[in-house]
């Protein structure tokens, strides 16, 4: 079995294994942690919880969803389980699964029965069982909340079930706030794949409130790599003293919104003052070695011959049939010395067995952990940075002369700092990278700085709005290892001119057909449009293409969306519907728009 990441050997308050087919009731105390672990992999855990000087006060599913707004509960501000008596009862701490079930019953002696299998032992029997002696009546049926349970409820209502994603030695890490009896059960199921077929041990430890156990959700950058645990940027100790609302992404926190902010506030600080947002999240790799150059010239979609030191590039890592990778931008850090920055740790992976492939030497070196980055947007960003910054001599240019997609480095009062005229807002902007010990000091200058500007931090909410109006792509949505860079918008980016580039003569077709293309479209109602929603040609029952993102654009005081469309309907102008529900009982119109409708000649951006 892989170690736990909450370390195997650390003392435990008590420790208990529940074998297959049975349960346990225990009682824990507030502030006291829970850890209930999937042993082998693959095995449903269902959780009770009564306040213990209350046992009519239980976990409840409904009061949880509607509170929470989410249909389970998640590491972060959506936490939180609450009672029929609207108190908190349990708050999730860790979760290396992701994938539980918080809206069915624990299984019961009548499913089995319906199955044809009378007699079966099932969780809530388990439950009678073990809850007895604490006086506590049978109950035909537990509400209960089921760990690694793998349900999802499709659009058309219906709830299906399939094997359980937890692996061995994954775990949910609660804390209890109350005072609590609690009943535990490793699930007896095996006449479906709940359970893989085949029930297993579950095991439940309890810590004591001194280990401060942080909040964090398990990450794996690959299928089969071990997983890593959410963690802090640089600047996320003073982001945390702004607002408590954070969200996982890409293995980091990151913040929603600011409080006493909110999302319309950050936005149009982008737009007329400026911005600190925690780009930190991306990924960035030195590539250097004899064939650095042969290699990032054969992956990467730019031609990256025409850099010189201070400049860089933005393209995409492009796969063997011409899908996208990644994307993200290329430094020019030297001779045979590059820097890549994109979004996940696979580009490493890729980067290097395409070299393998090759015979070439090339050294790859993840330095994400050592390199945190902040982003500095607006139209002030520019009059801030100028009144901190200071650039090496050596690159004998000036703040106000360092042009689009060229860094250089330099101090911002004690701080080594890496400068690049880059963002993700199609504003003026800057991104700072710094080691990450600096991060609280960087923080605090600007903020100190920007005061007079009216600098103000950014939230992801409001930057998915600005990147939206500006057309930029976003992993997931826009583009996958699918998706070619000319059906994502971003054809422009590829150098077929290069006397070698992975997947070129793929790419020479799809230059010429591309089965869909990537367009702007504004609709004609207060409707936001959401990723996957499908286009239909006006008036008509057939697709035509589909919605990869929405939001409402307070620049165009509308909703838009960002599709790809069939080529015979991406002409700008042309009259498409959006559908919502089923996409038959609501249509909404909508009109075929440029990628980028704030902005589109890139003025504001140049600067």
């Amino acid at each position: 079995m892989p170690a736990l990441l909450i370390d195997d050997t650390l003392p435990a308050l008590w420790d208990c294994t529940i074998a297959p087919r049975t349960a346990i009731a225990y009682t824990v105390r507030a502030g006291q942690y829970i850890q209930i672990i999937d042993v082998k992999g693959q095995q449903c855990s269902d959780f009770l919880a009564f306040a213990l000087d209350d046992l009519t006060e239980e976990l409840d599913s409904t009061v949880t969803r509607t509170l929470n707004g989410l249909a389970v509960p998640q590491v972060g501000l959506h936490g939180k389980y609450f009672s029929n008596k609207f108190r908190p009862l349990v708050e999730v701490i860790q979760d290396t699964c992701g994938k539980h079930d918080s809206f069915l019953l624990a299984c019961t002696a009548k499913y089995y029965e319906d199955a044809g299998y009378p007699g079966h032992p099932s969780c809530s029997e388990n439950f009678n069982l073990v809850l007895a002696e604490y006086g506590i009546a049978p109950r035909r049926g537990w509400s209960a909340i089921n760990f690694f349970f793998n349900t999802a409820v499709s659009a058309d209502g219906t709830v299906s079930l399939g094997e359980s994603w937890s692996r061995a030695g994954d775990y949910v890490l609660l804390q209890a706030k109350q005072d609590l009896l609690c009943a535990s059960s490793a699930c007896p199921d095996d006449i479906d794949p709940a359970n893989g077929w085949k029930p297993t041990e579950i095991r439940v430890r309890i810590f004591t409130p001194e280990h401060h156990f942080p909040k964090a959700i398990a990450y794996r950058p690959l299928p089969h790599a071990p997983a890593k645990l959410t963690q802090d940027s640089a600047f996320t100790s003073s982001i945390r003293q702004l607002t408590d609302d954070l969200a996982e992404y890409n293995g980091f926190w990151v913040p929603h919104s600011f409080a006493h902010l909110g999302v319309e506030a950050e936005y149009w600080a982008l737009r007329e003052r400026a911005v600190l947002i925690d780009l930190s999240a991306l990924r960035k790799f030195d590539i250097t070695g004899r064939d650095a150059f042969d290699l990032l010239q054969y992956a990467f979609s730019r031609d990256i011959s025409k850099l010189a030191v201070g400049q860089s590039a933005y393209g995409c890592l492009l796969n063997y049939h011409g899908g996208i990778v990644d994307d993200g931008i290329v430094f020019c850090l030297g001779e045979n010395t590059y820097r890549y920055v994109g979004n996940c740790e696979r580009d490493q992976w890729w980067l290097e067995k395409l070299a393998r492939e090759q015979g070439w030497q090339v050294h790859i070196a993840d330095i994400s952990d050592r390199l945190h980055n902040l982003a500095l947007q607006g139209p002030y960003s520019r009059a801030i940075l100028e009144q901190v910054l200071d650039l090496d001599p050596q690159w004998q240019t000036s703040l106000p002369e360092l042009g689009y997609f060229r860094f250089a480095t330099g101090k911002i009062k004690h701080i080594p700092v890496l400068v690049s005229r880059t963002g993700y807002t199609g504003e003026l902007g800057y991104e700072l990278f710094i080691a990450p010990e600096y991060g609280a000091d960087l923080w605090q200058i600007l903020t100190a700085v920007g005061k007079k500007f009216g600098l103000t931090p950014m939230g992801m909410l409001a930057l998915e709005r600005a990147r939206i109006e500006a057309g930029l792509l976003s992993a997931g949505r826009e583009f996958d290892d699918l998706t070619s860079p000319y059906e994502a918008g971003i054809g422009w980016t590829v150098a077929l001119k290069k006397e070698r580039l992975i997947a070129k003569d793929s790419l020479l077709k799809l230059k010429e057909r591309p089965p869909k293309l990537t367009v702007g479209l504004v609709l004609e109602s207060n409707d936001i449009p959401c990723h996957c929603q499908p286009v239909y040609a006006q008036g008509e029952a057939w697709r035509v293409g589909v919605i990869t993102s929405g939001t409402f654009s307070p620049y165009c005081d509308r909703p838009i969306a960002l599709a790809q469309l069939k080529p015979e309907y991406a002409v700008l102008g042309t009259r498409v519907e959006v559908g919502f529900i089923d996409g038959k009982q609501r249509r909404i119109p909508a009109t075929v728009g440029v990628m980028s409708p704030y902005d589109p000649e890139k003025l504001k951006v140049r600067g």
